[in-house]
């Protein structure tokens, strides 16, 4: 097979509602000169099947089925396995605008040993809302010291400058694979940033798109918790432990202060999570994360900017976790859960 600049890269694991959508999607790009490689990562529901019928009627299709195991291990089994220059990630549930890969293209180097990230917007798709995604920086191209000052700020962000998701994006094969060596495949929240933060750190260049929502990530049930996930918590220091290790070897000078401002960050996660939860003492529950310890002692002494009002309450009770501000909290939580699952 001659060699493909773009290989797309759909991990697939029971979404056989949505799978055929996804696919067709990448068969029908305008620009055709294109490998697709799905991954089955040990699906149950009859959807490596489907994958099977897909490489059958189209040459350009090749399907990998593996054991499961995770969204990380599925997409870089795919990255190993692509010829392209390029890899492209749709998760097998999303789906891409026709013109993507064409309009995507026009702005990559002719240079083959040129390291880049060429990055679109997205869209959210829920049952009866779409609403659209950019990036926080200002869409352009970032190399050289434009692009060193990104990196001081890459982390840790109200609102970040490149969104971290693999998807939406060209993003060279090299690349990736200069820095698969990273990849913790026990991290199961922020697992993109995984991948994204050292190839951001070490591309020769980022273009953002203007407008361009091209990728449309569709979003599936209710993700609302109603028990604390006590793994929550390992899982964030996992990915500070994993995060600033990548900080450190690419010698960010402030990789420890983005890392820690991300943590705080994720915290809200856990904090709003805590709150949610039906079946624990919630302010004992409270007290025992963010009223004493090293947790509390990062909040108190990694100030961080909030605007959104919802957030400023999260963040004040992570600040003043005692028992009448949780219980207020819980109840305004509680409250508007309720107008917003109505």
């Amino acid at each position: 097979m001659a060699e493909k600049i773009v290989s797309v890269i759909i991990p697939v694991y029971n979404i056989r509602e949505y799978v055929g959508d996804c696919i067709k999607s990448a068969l029908n790009q305008t620009y055709k000169d294109i490998e697709i490689i799905l991954v089955d990562d040990g699906a149950t529901d009859g959807s490596g099947a489907i994958c099977d019928e897909y490489a059958k009627e189209d040459p350009r299709v090749k399907v990998i089925h593996k054991e499961n195991g995770g969204l990380m291990s599925a997409w870089s089994t795919g990255v190993k396995e692509a010829e392209g220059r390029y890899a492209l990630f749709i998760d097998g549930d999303d789906w891409i605008d026709e013109r993507m890969v064409e309009e995507l293209l026009k702005y990559a180097s002719p240079d083959r040993d040129f390291k880049e990230i060429v990055s679109s917007n997205y869209i959210i798709e829920k049952k009866n809302e779409k609403r659209k995604e950019a990036h926080g920086a200002a869409p352009g191209v970032y190399e050289g010291e434009k692009l060193a000052e990104l990196r001081t700020r890459l982390l840790g962000e109200e609102r970040r400058p490149v969104i971290m998701s693999r998807c939406m994006k060209l993003i060279s094969r090299q690349l990736i694979l200069d820095n698969l060596r990273y990849l913790e495949y026990s991290i199961r929240m922020a697992e993109d940033v995984n991948i994204m933060l050292p190839c951001l750190l070490d591309a020769d260049r980022l273009t953002i798109l203007e407008d361009c929502y091209f990728y449309h990530y569709r979003t599936i049930g209710d993700s609302m918790s109603h028990g604390f996930n006590r793994k929550l918590l390992d899982n964030i220091k996992l990915d500070y432990d994993t995060f600033l290790g990548i900080m450190q070897d690419k010698a960010v000078a402030n990789g420890k202060e983005q890392m820690d401002r991300e943590y705080v960050r994720l915290l809200f996660v856990v904090m709003k999570n805590a709150l949610r939860a039906s079946d624990e003492n919630v302010v004992k529950l409270v007290k025992d994360i963010f009223g004493q310890g090293d947790i509390a002692e990062l909040v108190k002494t990694t100030p961080v900017s909030v605007s959104e009002k919802s957030n400023q309450l999260i963040y004040y009770g992570m600040k003043h976790p005692v028992t009448p501000v949780i219980i207020m909290i819980k109840m305004i939580l509680s409250a508007f859960d309720k107008v917003t699952a109505g």
